[in-house]
């Protein structure tokens, strides 16, 4: 018998017990994205500054943080954050124990917890109209921070996302 949970999307949070490296990171999303069943990921964590944002270096480039490039699925991006927590939307309830697992390979010395809840919004708010206008693809939604400066979002789907063309103001 085939039941209403066995056919929604679920939404979960997984919490690694401190902050990964971004070797670490890569290696976790990896596992993550080859679990497959995901709808839609976002990483969550502390800004990973350029450079010194105060004191006697204010302003002075901090080595360490630049080119961190990760690369998930085949594409390449930077990161921009210390990855702290990933929220993820899968497709069914059945890709949830493929998820623990690819957790447990990844992070083998690090404790882990999942949780299940909602963590996504699934209709556009005043901010995302704002950012967006008319969002055709709901699986952006929630993804982009309003205030953020740039475009932060990298897509790993071969089903393209389209958003109305907007000047940036």
């Amino acid at each position: 018998m085939v039941t209403a949970s066995d056919t929604e999307s679920i939404q979960v949070e997984v919490v690694p017990g401190r902050y990964l490296m971004p070797a670490t990171a890569q290696k976790l999303l990896n596992e993550i994205y080859g679990n497959g069943g995901i709808v839609r990921m976002t990483i969550h964590g502390p800004n990973l500054p350029r450079s010194v944002p105060y004191g006697p270096g204010k302003g002075a480039p901090i080595a360490e943080n630049r080119d961190l490039l990760i690369e998930i699925g085949g594409q390449a991006f930077e990161l921009f954050v210390k990855v702290g927590r990933v929220r993820l939307e899968l497709e069914s309830e059945k890709f949830l124990p493929g998820l623990k697992a690819a957790c447990e390979r990844a992070l083998p010395n690090i404790s882990c917890s999942i949780k299940k809840g909602k963590f996504f919004h699934t209709r556009p708010t005043i901010s995302d109209y704002a950012k967006f206008g008319k969002v055709e693809d709901e699986r952006i939604l929630g993804l982009i921070d309003p205030k953020a400066k740039k475009e932060r979002m990298a897509i790993l789907s071969e089903v393209g996302v389209t958003i109305e063309d907007k000047e940036e103001r």
